[in-house]
């Protein structure tokens, strides 16, 4: 038994709409970083520490890394 289809189609296609999305890891991790610069700057121009100032850099360096590589990994 033959079907007969309708000639003009009964749904019209919409555009999608492009929504920007905030990636909050990479927000966090220039955050982080932020601060260890103003923390490093405390410890090096108040208490003329240097071996504090790269401790603390380090230290921000390597937690922003570790979470960053567990991020795009899938751990997150």
């Amino acid at each position: 038994m033959p079907n007969k289809l309708p000639l003009k189609p009964r749904a019209k296609a919409l555009p999608s709409q492009q929504v920007a999305q905030i990636d909050w890891l990479a927000v966090w991790a220039i955050s982080l970083g932020v601060c260890a610069i103003v923390m490093a700057a405390t410890a090096f121009f108040a208490a003329a520490d240097k071996i504090g100032t790269v401790f603390i850099l380090i230290g921000a360096a390597a937690l922003i890394a570790l979470v960053l590589k567990a991020g795009t990994r899938g751990y997150l």
